[in-house]
């Protein structure tokens, strides 16, 4: 019989089936420079968005100085559980997960991804929203990424002149009649 870990009731408001996160943290002092340049660097990294694909959960995530460039501050949404977003991170070796770690290690206290206090460190550096709304909160970023996987094919066919023919059949009219709005 397979037993799953059962973790403690995290922060974080979920709209559907997304949960945000915010975390904010002391810059380490003379570290400023240091980090604004690391966040620059990483944004630009060209494994960025084919990586943040691997986690497959992310649906959008920022990092930003704030206080005069004394406090970072992280916020993201993502599909699924707090730990197991957290778990991610810490196994995961790619760009996203390395510039999370680039970025925390100017802050203050933060122990590592792999750390087994790590938890404990965001949690007490960890802000829930007052409020927290999505356009869309019922679809994963997975189904997204296939809705308009599915919407690029359609509009190959609907491009296509040898599917003029097959496009008259009528079960299509809905199908053709969505597409035009």
């Amino acid at each position: 019989m397979e037993t799953t870990k059962e973790y403690p009731k995290r922060k974080g408001l979920k709209s559907g089936v997304r949960t945000e996160f915010t975390v904010i943290g002391n810059v380490k002092p003379g570290h400023q420079q240091a980090l604004r340049e690391a966040i620059k660097r990483r944004a630009a990294d060209p494994r960025r968005r084919e990586d943040a694909k691997k986690f497959g959960t992310i649906h959008e995530a920022r990092v930003t100085l704030i206080d005069n460039d004394t406090r970072l501050l992280f916020c993201s949404s993502f599909d699924g559980t707090w730990d197991k977003y957290i778990d991610d991170f810490a196994v995961a070796d790619n760009a996203v997960s390395q510039s999370f770690a680039e970025f925390w290690s100017h802050v203050e206290g933060y122990p590592g991804i792999t750390d087994p206090s790590v938890r404990d460190w965001l949690t007490a550096h960890q802000y829930e929203a007052t409020a927290y709304d999505s356009s869309y909160p019922e679809p994963t970023v997975k189904q997204i990424w296939k809705a308009l996987e599915l919407q690029h094919a359609f509009q190959q066919v609907l491009d296509n002149p040898e599917a003029e023919q097959a496009l008259k059949h009528p079960a299509l009219k809905p199908l053709l009649e969505q597409a035009s709005t």
